[in-house]
């Protein structure tokens, strides 16, 4: 019977007592495994422990109470395992508990049995630490951001400063406005650029500086995309300036805008856009860039300038007579040119009339097209009138080649009235080059020009051609 008690009794204290498995397992939470590889164990582990496990159990005790971060906290050492229970207010402080055990003298492994708080569903108390933190770096920040804010301030002005030097530097060596607006910008962006990254050195802000600078591939691209047509109008500005396909007072016309031409006389290039003044009054804005890669017809650049116009004559009248008609009155015209000459062209066969095509030249720089044109078809006309050459209309006329017999009754027929008299025709006379419609011959530059002269939009604009 002993002998049994004794056996019970030992098979109990055996299954009292933990293995170093159990304790493994304990440790790592997980059931051990000979083939999953070692246990978590500590970096160090002393054969004969100074320190008892009371001892480890008050000093750890002692720490845990003294945070205030934990409630209801239990420290158990058991052969250099700390067991450790209670409620810790954040992971962060559950996590913290765990290696200040694990970095105790003689603590060999630490069970962590704490659990996290649950926190309420509104609490605010995060967000008002949060707060008081950010108003705290502020305050200490407040005065190297004043600071930063002065060194921007004096670099701006120092920046507008090197600018204004470097355009006066380069105009003696430069001619064009242009260039001499970019080297200043250049120098003056460069030194402002020099000045912030400071500022920014100087507040703190060595991370955003380099940022700022080195840029990011995102950033670069979605600027790049932002400012692509400011890129490309500063570029075609800067073309225009150095080739300049036309100056201030030129008549142009740019076409495929819009579908349809623009036509003006040019007031002024700039930064943004190429102005012009139709011969309307009106104002048109075209981006340079368009105006660039556009088709730009420049009339002013060649002074002599050809128009047409067509007329018929009846198919009985002499075409030669027509024609020499018309050529002294081109010839003898001041706006038209002898050289290169006029010329008067059968254009085609019409169904009622001969048409005849009439060219000629003149000086745009001096005359107007449109008033130039009325004075000599006015006088084309009068001239083939006196001369008795008919123009007849293709919609009405009606042409009897062989005559049309009239009888001629001698007798008044009763109840017939005589027909009215019909006035003779009035003498014709000459037509003279200018008259009180046409006012005079000049182009209308000068008129359009001075209309516009009053824009508010474009004062204060710099022009970049001359």
């Amino acid at each position: 019977m002993i002998t049994l008690l004794c056996a019970s009794a030992a098979a109990v204290a055996q299954e009292a007592t933990p293995t170093a498995d159990d304790v493994a397992a304990e440790v790592t939470k997980q059931p051990i495994d000979d083939k999953a590889g070692p246990a978590t164990v500590a970096d160090k582990v002393q054969v004969d422990p100074v320190n008892s496990d009371e001892r480890i159990e008050n000093r750890l005790q002692e720490i845990l109470e003294a945070t205030g971060w934990f409630t209801d906290s239990e420290v158990r050492v058991d052969r250099g395992v700390a067991f450790l229970s209670g409620v810790a207010d954040t992971e962060k402080h559950q996590l913290w508990a765990e290696a200040t055990a694990m970095k105790t003298s003689d603590v060999v492994a630490v069970v962590n049995r704490m659990r996290v708080a649950d926190r309420p569903f509104w609490n605010f108390a995060p967000a008002l630490q949060s707060m008081k933190d950010l108003a705290h770096e502020a305050t200490s920040l407040l005065p190297l951001v004043l600071f930063a804010a002065i060194v921007v301030i004096v670099g701006y002005y120092l920046a507008r400063l090197a600018a204004l030097v470097t355009r006066k530097l380069t105009s003696r060596s430069v001619d064009s406005q242009l260039l001499q607006q970019v080297a200043g910008n250049v120098v003056g962006v460069l030194i402002f650029i020099v000045a912030f990254y400071i500022a920014l050195r100087v507040s703190g802000l060595t991370r955003l500086a380099v940022t700022l600078l080195g840029g990011t591939g995102l950033v670069g691209l979605a600027i790049g995309f932002a400012f692509r047509d400011i890129a490309e109008n500063y570029l075609a500005s800067i073309l225009i300036s150095l080739n300049h396909p036309f100056r201030v007072g030129d008549l142009i016309e740019v076409g495929d805008v819009g579908g349809k031409g623009a036509m003006g006389y040019v007031r002024r290039v700039t930064m943004r856009g190429t102005i012009l003044s139709t011969l309307e009054g009106n104002q048109i804005q075209l981006p340079n860039s368009t105006v660039y890669k556009g088709m730009v017809t420049n009339y002013t650049a060649t002074p002599l300038s050809r128009l047409d116009f067509s007329v018929g004559v009846g198919f009985e009248d002499s075409i030669g007579e027509a024609q020499d008609l018309i050529m002294r009155v081109l010839t003898q015209h001041e706006a038209v040119v002898s050289e290169p000459p006029p010329m008067v062209l059968v254009e085609s066969l019409g169904s009622a009339t001969v048409n005849l095509k009439v060219f000629y030249w003149f000086d745009l720089t001096k005359n107007s097209g449109l008033k130039v044109g009325s004075s000599i078809i006015r006088q084309v006309k009068q001239s083939l009138t006196v001369a008795g050459i008919t123009m007849p209309d293709e919609a009405r006329e009606l042409v009897f080649p062989h005559g049309v017999p009239v009888q001629i009754s001698e007798s008044p027929i009763a109840g017939v009235a005589k027909p009215p008299m019909v006035p003779p025709p009035k003498p014709q006379t000459s037509e003279a080059a200018i008259n009180h419609g046409e006012d005079d011959l000049k182009t209308e530059r000068t008129d359009v020009l001075k209309a516009t002269d009053g824009d508010e939009t474009i004062e204060g604009e710099t022009n970049l051609i001359g």
